[in-house]
């Protein structure tokens, strides 16, 4: 299904996701400004996405890109290619900017920690593991010792790659900060700590309210990963903690960053380099992990393309 809002815009951005709040958030956020230059058109994901242009803005969730590009590739045509953080960036950070890092992280493929004997040196004993790129149901990111890591990866492709990092203590606000050309566009804190350090969560949308005097401190901290790092285009999480700098929790493409309270001009300001990005990728092109690719490469398996060929990209 596709939802269109508001109509007549001189630019349009496409969103799809299973969810409908990404669309919404957006429209009402542009809204604010009394009639930005955008117009919506929202597709819930239930079907291959209809009508794509390269000259829109694209914001999709990535269990529906890696459907979508399976099928695409199947009926002979251009999987869409969007620009991505590289799975190993914020390991590579670790390494080049330990104090921005603010813990250990390893990255390694599932295939070498089933054969590890012991956790490498400074993570705990029960570090926290996820997917270096991605989600999958079967292996949320949670702390676990060897014994249940490796359980948990029993089977998991042997290649797909798998970060681990020691626990940061006593977080007390969670930021993001969107980030063009190598710049900050737009940031807002996404969710609060209650109390410091536990794991009772309250996010912006349930009216969580974060230290504006922390904003400088994220817009900065991004800045610095970005260049430590050699990351241009993205959206970057950050931690707040009781004591000390900002830490950087992860980095993750443009076009599937949750629309947080970014503000008309920071809103606007993403749907414009989600369409620069898209139009003119500066990092490499999305490569899914492997258990990314086996998880949702076939939902759209049983679709055709229709008479209008209404499935395929426009070039």
């Amino acid at each position: 299904m596709t939802t269109e809002f508001p109509p007549n815009k001189a630019k349009v951005c496409q969103v799809v996701a299973n969810e409908n709040w990404i669309s919404e958030i957006i429209s009402q956020t542009l809204d604010q400004a009394g009639g930005a230059a955008w117009s919506l058109r929202a597709q819930n994901g239930l079907a291959p996405p209809d009508g794509l242009s390269q000259a829109d803005a694209l914001w999709i969730a990535p269990a529906l890109l890696i459907a979508s590009n399976a099928w695409l590739t199947a009926w002979g045509s251009e999987p869409l290619r969007l620009p991505s953080p590289r799975a190993t960036w914020l390991a590579e950070l670790a390494q080049v900017a330990p104090e921005l890092a603010g813990r250990r992280i390893v990255a390694a493929p599932a295939k070498r920690i089933l054969g590890w004997r012991s956790l490498p040196s400074g993570l705990g004993d029960r570090p926290w593991s996820q997917l270096a790129q991605g989600r999958v149901l079967a292996f949320r990111a949670a702390q676990r010792s060897l014994p249940e890591l490796q359980a948990s990866l029993a089977t998991a492709p042997p290649d797909s790659l798998i970060q681990l990092s020691s626990h940061i203590p006593d977080i007390s606000e969670e930021w993001r900060v969107l980030l063009d050309a190598g710049r900050p566009i737009a940031a807002s804190g996404y969710c609060l700590h209650d109390p410091a350090g536990g794991r009772r969560i309250v996010s912006v949308f349930d009216g969580a309210h974060f230290d504006p005097a922390r904003r400088a401190a994220a817009l900065q901290a991004a800045q610095a990963a970005a260049s430590a790092g050699g990351l241009t285009s993205g959206a970057i999480d950050l931690a707040f903690t009781q004591s000390g700098p900002p830490i950087i929790l992860e980095a993750n493409p443009l076009w599937c960053a949750a629309p947080y309270a970014y503000g008309p001009q920071g809103m606007a300001a993403y749907l414009d380099a989600l369409q620069s990005s898209q139009a003119d990728p500066r990092e490499p092109p999305y490569a899914p992990d492997p258990w990314m690719r086996r998880s949702f490469s076939r939902r759209y398996a049983a679709f055709h393309p229709g008479a209008s060929s209404r499935q395929k990209l426009n070039r």
